[in-house]
């Protein structure tokens, strides 16, 4: 098969539920993570890879903030698991509509 044909697959690592708006988001072994609206089926924002492999997600008890970690998940084994892989906890601010559902949103 050519290259044309051809796609990565990368794992999902983590799925949680904003506690206002039930929405979601998905985090994984390609470093990015997305919010989603559930009942539209529609994914509301994707955000650009961190610089490692998602393991772990949760927002807040407001729903304000969302802590992911990032570090190995061991997707490609022991041989990959180096030292300078990173190991951090980030917390990223949600916006006013960020998490929001759609308005009106038709279901699918």
């Amino acid at each position: 098969p050519n290259t044309r044909d051809q796609s990565n697959v990368y794992s999902v690592n983590s799925i949680s539920f904003h506690p206002v708006h039930g929405t979601f988001s998905t985090a994984g072994s390609d470093g990015t993570f997305h919010f989603w609206d559930k009942d539209a089926k529609h994914r509301l924002k994707g955000y650009p890879e961190v610089g490692g492999s998602i393991s772990c997600t949760d927002f807040s008890h407001d729903g304000n903030i969302f802590a992911y970690a990032v570090s190995y998940d061991w997707h490609q084994g022991y041989a990959a698991n180096t030292p300078n892989y990173p190991n951090k906890v980030m917390l990223h601010g949600i916006g006013p509509d960020e998490c929001k559902p759609r308005p009106n949103a038709k279901k699918r």
